[in-house]
């Protein structure tokens, strides 16, 4: 994974699988802050992989991209979760809620609003544990027996006894709300919702803590350290499997069988609970003046095929073969006209126009609380802005680098504008956003040749022929411009260079370059 942090925009590039990669944009809301963000990505795409305005309009761009514009998870931390002090943690107000349920007020409204509670409560406690068992992880790698005693993370001993702790009290905190909710006057959605919740955390407990457990076996300097903890968190992670049986839940690891009804229930969980973070879109395809452009194109087409036929009108009768010939020809040219008309507009008038508006909708309320707007065209290599060029030859080793390695340059930009009085008059805990975008690379390596060829060499020790297999691969490269205005309202530019190894296979790794 790629990661540059910024002042207001935080962005992360990443491999999503073998066809997909993801770029995250984490995005700090602030009231004093100018809330409008440009995202600029060009696309330096291999000549060699036969890819252009002719074969990949933008239908085929937005088709391969999916886009998920999200609320980012809210920071709490595994302790105060369990504080009963603490009013804006999910678990507190399940159980308030859950109190005036148990005393007779069970509207819809009310039972709808726990669940977002609980599956809110969900979404942080996976957070949490994952970002907890990333900063352990990283330290424990400094408790290696060539590391000085003076070098190593001394938190991570610590930490890592109050993370034992709180995930105690967090187990007995849900195993008490699990009871509350299984009362007969509890609505049966609070009951399902927290049969999927308990589900889930039980999954996540197990992946996360198993991937802790290896990190301490993997450093045998902190084996004997925190023999303690890891007792400790592998009781809880060998009860988990033994628990979902218990529960008759699906998701239970068998060995020896495909295990698929594991993975496919892991997913379903986690689309359950993160939709309560997922703000709707309202797309709106080609704007007006898009419309109104085209409409221009395909007008201009037409006039100069009705002169052509008038101009032949007067000169041949309209049974005539000159004057069919003249029609036939006329029309030909004039869908020519038309494309080629579209084309050009579509490269000028990208800077000014979009392809289409995405207003974000609050889930919870439904009102506007931001719009996107999305534009993407090949561009003429002339008419790559020079700060962009730049950064593209910033790896080039010799001046002719660029004529052996010909590419034509597809241009998408979006343009992000939120409204921060909005969000902040209905929501306290859910504000900053995260807004994801995954492209499939699948269409682009359609025409690349073989990802392995035979490579004929000589053995100089024994002078006998061999054959060698080589791995054929292509290089896609991204700049990223991101622009946006800091708390004092001041523009700022940041760049992300980035090389995407391809083969016919698709994605085999991405490369940062940074900049000189």
């Amino acid at each position: 994974m790629i990661e540059d942090q910024n002042d207001i925009l935080d962005s992360r590039i990443k491999l999503h699988d073998r066809h997909r990669f993801e770029i995250k944009l984490d995005i700090d809301l602030d009231a004093s802050a100018r809330s409008s963000y440009e995202v600029e990505t060009y696309f330096f795409i291999p000549r060699a992989l036969n890819v252009g305005p002719h074969n990949y309009g933008k239908e085929r761009f937005y088709n391969a991209t999916q886009r998920y514009i999200r609320w980012r998870t809210p920071k709490i931390s595994l302790g105060k979760l369990c504080d009963p002090s603490l009013a804006d943690s999910p678990l507190n107000r399940v159980r308030a809620d859950l109190s005036r349920v148990l005393s007779g007020a069970g509207d819809k409204a009310l039972a709808d609003k726990i669940c977002d509670e609980i599956r809110l409560l969900g979404c942080i406690i996976r957070g949490e544990i994952r970002d907890y068992v990333k900063v352990f992880t990283e330290g424990l790698a400094t408790y290696g027996a060539a590391v000085p005693a003076a070098q190593r993370k001394l938190f991570v001993g610590e930490g890592l006894e109050n993370f034992l702790a709180d995930l105690k009290a967090l187990e007995a905190a849900l195993h008490s709300l699990k009871a509350e909710i299984s009362a007969p006057a509890v609505p049966v959605k609070v009951r399902e919702t927290m049969a999927f919740f308990d589900e889930y955390v039980s999954l996540v407990l197990e992946a996360y803590l198993t991937a802790l457990i290896e990190a301490l076996r993997a450093n045998p300097g902190a084996g004997g350290r925190f023999a303690g903890v890891e007792q400790g968190v592998l009781a809880i992670v060998t009860a988990q499997n033994r628990y979902r049986q218990a529960m008759k839940y699906p998701s239970l690891l068998v060995p020896g069988s495909s295990n698929e009804t594991i993975i496919y229930r892991r997913g379903v969980l986690k689309k359950f609970m993160s939709a309560v973070l997922y703000l709707r879109a309202e797309f709106s395809e080609w704007e007006s003046l898009t419309q109104v452009v085209f409409g221009l194109a395909a007008g201009a087409a037409m006039l100069f095929a009705v002169l052509v036929t008038l101009f032949f009108q007067q000169r041949y009768a309209m049974n005539s073969l000159p004057f069919v010939l003249a029609v036939v020809i006329s029309y030909i040219f004039k869908d020519r006209i038309k494309d080629w008309l579209k084309l050009l507009f579509s490269r000028s008038l990208t800077r000014w126009i979009s392809d289409r508006k995405i207003a974000i909708l609050d889930s919870a309320g439904g009102g506007r609380i931001g719009l996107l707007k999305e534009g993407s065209t090949f561009i003429p290599g002339r008419d790559v802005p020079p700060d962009i060029s730049r950064l593209r030859r910033i790896d080039n080793i010799t001046s002719v680098d660029e004529e052996g390695k010909p590419e034509r340059v597809f241009k998408y930009k979006k343009e992000i504008q939120l409204y921060p009085d909005v969000i902040m008059r209905s929501h306290k805990r859910r504000r900053d956003l995260n807004d994801i975008m995954r492209f499939n690379i699948r269409e682009l390596v359609e025409q690349a040749d073989d990802a392995s060829v035979d490579y004929p060499y000589v053995d100089p020790a024994t002078g006998e022929l061999r054959s060698a297999a080589c791995a054929r691969v292509y290089h896609l490269n991204l700049i990223l411009k991101y622009t946006y205005f800091d708390r004092e309202a001041r523009e700022n530019v940041h760049y992300d260079r980035i090389r995407i190894v391809l083969n016919k296979e698709g994605i085999v790794r991405l490369e940062e370059v940074k900049a000189a």
